[in-house]
């Protein structure tokens, strides 16, 4: 696994051992301050070359428009775009999902769904 953190963001990236998916989980506020750490994420995320990832929204404590800028971004990275899941995400994330129209085009799990337990 690996972390990348800015002030107020945190962002950590790992790979599913024996698979081609990857794990994406953020913490803290995703504004512009965060992009830093979110950019790195998305060269690690690049590098690995996975066919999946699932992005775990549950310790986000504010979305502006650097949660959709990223999740286009990664989309970019993925071969499929239906391959970028978004599990746990609250309301205020998906008024941002929606307003932008990410919902539109990404999988997004039910905030009970828990992304997967190796993070």
């Amino acid at each position: 696994m690996t972390q990348y953190s800015t002030s107020g963001c945190i962002v950590m990236v790992a790979a599913v051992p024996g698979q081609r998916h990857v794990e994406v989980r953020l913490a803290g506020d995703l504004d512009r301050d965060a992009e830093p750490a979110l950019s790195d994420a998305i060269a690690q995320v690049a590098a690995l070359s996975p066919d999946s990832v699932s992005v775990d929204l549950a310790e986000v404590a504010f979305a502006g428009s650097a949660l959709p800028n990223f999740l286009a971004r990664l989309v970019g990275v993925v071969p499929q775009v239906l391959a970028v899941r978004v599990c746990r995400p609250r309301l205020m994330h998906r008024s941002v999902l929606d307003a932008s129209g990410m919902a539109q085009i990404l999988m997004i799990s039910s905030p009970s769904v828990r992304a997967h337990a190796s993070l």
